[in-house]
């Protein structure tokens, strides 16, 4: 077995210290002179036509610099894959908290008065608040060119569904559904936009894509993407909230064009709540068929996902449901019909697991409940249709690497162990466990389109090694394992070892930080560039020492020779001899990674991942039959992570995404009345907090993937994805209630428990 010096070891974040002394500089720590306060005047209603703003009160106010509405905009609409956003509201508003005018002013305090100011008359519309009401014939529409409100609709089959659920021995069918969500990091997402004497635009943004969103800009801008230069300070959380731009990153560029100064735009707790980019809240019909002796055979869904107003990640989100946990299992057959569908309640987008998140729960959820009425070991049935190394899924997923099943078995098992009574005060307190599983990705290319990395490391005189990525660290250790990659290869010291600021002007290209990608593909051009760099050291180092090159090596930061024991140079030696000399040897490697994966064609049959994640999650609950609380009392997390590079992040991730996963199972929950929101902050938002937490046992299984940097793949979203199903099929074990719909709420498990409508129990 290969040995490692840094690879899997329980390695400190590099840049832990300057969090924790608050040397770390975020966005609201970037100052600059003559900044100026950036504010966004929200819309108050869901769906209502603007007649007149007047801005000019607010205008004549001391200390303001400027105010804008759309006519001061471009008129250039933006988005991803469906452009349908404009800067500020031009026509009308579509749900409450869009973006209806901004100002910029010399403090805080004044551009809130001064928001204050501002008059808008509004022609109250029909609020759209339902997406099956929505597609209903003669339903008002939030976008006027889109009658129907379909924004997107995918329809895909494998196989024949109708043949082989006729052969089945067991035909189920149910509804499921989930919520929105709040991203709900540490750190509120904004902006500070400044225009440069060369008239370059510079942005800086804690964002996850820092290239996707230098192209947003500059088309929401109107101009070339050359132009715009995005940097990104430390990012506070993000979760995949802050992957795409908001309107608030052309803004604040329209505002300092206005002044001629800085603008900083940085959202209030508040306006985090009504503007974030919630989970996608789907509702899902499952249909499933099976053998007798559990071997699942077709499965087709329904889908119908309210988009909010604007699309974003959300069509791409919209697939992932539509097609990801058909790679779960040896399906025969396949079929989904999925609808997204615009609404007047905040746009969705993309939240840790994409998607993935939702459609798990309904299908693991639903193989427990028709595993029970039938008499079927759910774990078994799990482990006999389990997708193996080998494989190439329904959806011509080529599986290189898979632990499924040891995930499977050691959850259940472990899960097991150390169980507390079932029961306890005569029978108020029940427990049960549940397992559920997932599949997920580590990388997504779309068509044709890049789906790869590029990293650029060089050497200096003095032996450091500076790191140049695309990829963005949002607190979840890139930088780190960027690090350790690169000391293993080179081997040196991680201290020698810096990752650079993500800056468009300088790093290389990279997609950004999404689909569990990084590790898996930043960190293999990481690894392939530091191997020619160790090439060019090597190289110089048998010159300067007239030894063979194939006898030298590096250990800890020194040259060594296999037939000669004694030190011979230091790699400080080689640095300084390569660049301080006429040795001509530059130190710097420049490598884009591509991976071998096809991607979807037309109709999304493809490869499209260089590899694929698996895990598992054993849940133990106990039931408060008196008033319906569920706790969770203990998780078993057994992920297959490929390989593992650093311990602590590793567990991190798992810990963080069990927390996550269970928030949103059972707490937390974004509630609307005709529209409008039932809270408008962090007050009346229920989430969950320490003592909540359960105890979590996080398993990694090494399968070592051929084409991951030494095996590796990715883990950051898999941790979330069979957390609440999991816990729903635990509740199930402890007290006979399934519940369906998302969150399961002390309410909804008190009804159930006291309801006699077979809906709610197996």
């Amino acid at each position: 077995m290969e040995q490692f010096k840094s690879i899997g070891t329980k390695q400190c974040f590099v840049d832990a210290v300057d969090k924790v002394t608050g040397k770390a500089k975020y966005l609201d720590d970037i100052s600059f002179p003559g900044l100026l306060i950036g504010k966004i005047l929200r819309s108050p209603h869901p769906h209502a036509r603007i007649l007149s703003i007047d801005t000019s009160e607010a205008e004549k106010l001391k200390g303001v610099r400027a105010v804008i509405t759309a006519k001061d905009c471009p008129r250039n609409k933006f988005g991803m894959e469906i452009p349908d956003v404009d800067m500020l509201a031009v026509d009308k508003v579509r749900y409450v908290g869009d973006e209806v005018a901004a100002l910029a002013a010399d403090t805080e305090e004044i551009a809130r008065e001064a928001l204050k100011l501002i008059k808008v008359e509004y022609e109250v519309l029909p609020v759209i608040d339902d997406p099956v009401k929505a597609m209903e014939p003669g339903a008002a529409s939030v976008h006027d060119d889109k009658p129907g409100n379909i924004a997107k609709e995918y329809h895909l089959e494998r196989g024949n569904v109708e043949e082989d659920f006729a052969a089945c021995d067991y035909v189920f069918e149910k509804e499921f559904s989930t919520h929105r969500v709040s991203g709900l990091y540490l750190e509120p997402f904004g902006a500070v936009a400044q225009w440069e004497s060369n008239g370059r635009l510079t942005v800086w943004t804690g964002i996850q894509a820092a290239f996707q969103a230098r192209n947003e800009i500059a088309k929401a801008l109107g101009i070339k993407p050359s132009i715009v230069n995005v940097k990104c300070p430390f990012i506070g959380g993000a979760f995949g909230a802050k992957i795409w731009i908001r309107n608030f990153h052309p803004i604040a560029a329209v505002l300092a064009k206005k002044t001629g100064r800085p603008v900083k735009v940085l959202l209030t707790r508040e306006e985090e709540q009504l503007t974030t980019r919630p989970r996608i809240a789907p509702r899902m019909k499952v249909k499933l068929g099976m053998m007798k002796d559990g071997t699942l055979v077709s499965k087709q869904m329904t889908i119908i996902a309210d988009n909010g107003p604007y699309s974003w990640a959300a069509p791409k989100v919209l697939l992932n449901l539509s097609m990801r946990t058909d790679c779960l299992y040896r399906y025969k057959s396949t079929k989904c019909d999925s609808y997204l569908v615009y609404t007047n309640l905040i746009p969705t987008s993309g939240f840790r697991g994409y998607g993935n998140s939702q459609s798990h729960f309904a299908v693991e959820s639903f193989i427990d409940e028709c595993c029970n009425k039938v008499g079927l070991d759910p774990v078994e049935v799990r482990i006999k249709n389990a997708v193996q190394k080998g494989d190439v899924t329904l959806h011509k997923w080529k599986i290189k690497s898979c632990g499924l099943q040891d995930c499977i078995r050691i959850a259940a098992e472990k899960i097991r162990e150390n169980r507390l009574p079932a029961e306890e005060q005569n029978g108020r307190i029940k427990r049960g466990i549940g397992v559920a599983c997932m599949t997920h990705v580590s990388g997504n290319r779309g068509g044709e389109k890049f789906d790869g990395s590029a990293a650029t490391v060089r050497m200096h005189e003095d032996g450091g090694v500076f790191i140049f990525s695309g990829e963005a660290d949002m607190g979840q250790g890139a930088k780190t394992v960027f690090a350790q990659i690169a000391a293993e290869k080179l081997c040196i010291p991680i201290d020698t070892i810096t990752v650079m600021p993500l800056d468009t002007d300088v790093c290389p290209f990279g997609m950004g930080t999404y689909s569990s990608r990084v590790t898996t593909l930043g960190g293999k051009a990481v690894l392939l560039a530091c191997e020619q760099l160790l090439s060019q050291i090597l190289d110089l180092a048998a010159k300067m020492t007239s030894r063979q090159r194939d006898t030298l090596f590096i250990e800890n930061g020194l040259v060594k020779c296999s037939r000669d024991p004694s030190i011979l140079l230091t790699v400080k030696d080689v640095a300084t001899k390569a660049i301080r000399s006429n040795a001509g040897v530059p130190l710097i490697a420049n490598v884009t990674y591509e991976p071998p994966t096809i991607g979807a064609d037309e109709n999304f049959y493809g490869d499209y991942s260089s590899a694929y994640t698996y895990g598992a999650h054993g849940v133990e609950v106990e039931v408060d039959t008196a008033t319906g609380k569920v706790k969770v009392l203990r998780v078993i997390a057994v992920h297959d992570v490929g390989k593992v590079v650093n311990e602590f992040g590793l567990q991190g991730q798992i810990t963080g995404g069990v927390a996550q996963g269970i928030g949103w199972c059972l707490y937390e929950n974004m509630l609307f009345k005709n529209g409008i929101p039932a809270s408008t902050g962090l007050h009346g938002y229920t989430f969950m907090t320490i003592k909540d937490m359960p105890a979590v046992e996080g398993i990694a299984i090494e399968t070592n993937d051929p084409l991951g940097p030494y095996g590796a793949k990715g883990v950051g979203e898999p941790t979330l994805i069979p957390t609440a199903p999991a816990i729903a099929n635990a509740i199930e074990d402890a007290c006979g209630v399934r519940i369906r719909d998302l969150p399961i709420t002390p309410e909804k498990m008190f009804w159930a428990l006291n309801s006699n409508d077979a809906k709610n129990r197996i």
